[in-house]
């Protein structure tokens, strides 16, 4: 079963957004790029759910909608976690969802290095949102600066 995440939004001003979720929200600052402004992008968690906040523009944020020629900044894309990127990028394209065309100045394989060496298979999804496909590397940026919180599913005795 896939899981959400991580959120990504895409700003003007990454830092400031950031400044703001921290500051209202408490979410815990993971990393910023580059290290000392965060004017590339800034990563949030609560222990659980990773939240990219990326400058606008930037070549792994590329525009969202039809033929990627929106200028709206927000909610960018959707992370899942998946057990098999592979197999999971082959039913996308079985249903006929296909890759997020990324300029080949910005990247020629339709993957994004986010952290390391695990890469995101990005994929275009109904209405053109786009979805980050990953099967590792988000839950060790969370665990390198915080506790990380596991979710369980709560008992059927619980719930009535």
């Amino acid at each position: 079963m896939a899981r959400i995440r991580h959120i990504a939004l895409v700003t003007d001003d990454p830092a400031k957004t950031a400044e703001f979720y921290k500051q209202q929200f408490g979410l815990t600052e993971l990393y910023r790029r580059p290290g000392d402004t965060g004017e590339k992008g800034v990563w949030l968690s609560d222990g659980y759910i990773y939240f990219a906040i990326l400058k606008y523009g930037e070549p792994g944020a590329p525009k969202l909608g039809p033929g990627q020629s929106s200028d709206l900044r927000g909610i960018h894309h959707i992370g899942f976690y998946v057990d098999d990127e592979q197999e999971t990028a082959k039913h996308l394209r079985e249903a006929n969802f296909s890759p997020v065309p990324i300029p080949k100045s910005a990247n020629s394989e339709n993957r994004m290095a986010v952290m390391g060496d695990a890469d995101n298979l990005k994929y275009l999804g109904p209405d053109d949102v786009q979805l980050d496909i990953r099967s590792r590397g988000w839950n060790e940026a969370i665990s390198f600066a915080m506790q990380r919180y596991e979710l369980t599913p709560v008992a059927e005795e619980e719930r009535k």
